[in-house]
C-alpha cells in the first residue's frame, strides 16, 4: 500500500487506520447499497410528502 498509493510510512504512522481502512474499502458509487429515499424517489414516491401523509 505504501508503495502503490505514494504515502510515506512517517505518514500512514499517523493517520487512523480504522478511517484508512474505510476509505481503501469503499465501494464505487453504483455499487453501494440504496438509502431509503433513494428507494422511494425510484418508485415515484416523494420522500418529503411521504412523511406528512401517514
Amino acid at each position: 500500500m505504501l508503495t502503490q498509493l505514494h504515502i510515506l510510512p512517517s505518514a500512514f504512522e499517523e493517520e487512523d487506520f480504522y478511517r484508512i481502512n474505510e476509505v481503501l474499502s469503499a465501494q464505487s458509487a453504483e455499487d453501494r447499497p440504496m438509502t431509503g429515499s433513494q428507494f422511494m424517489k425510484m418508485m415515484g414516491v416523494d420522500p418529503e410528502t411521504a412523511e406528512n401523509s401517514i
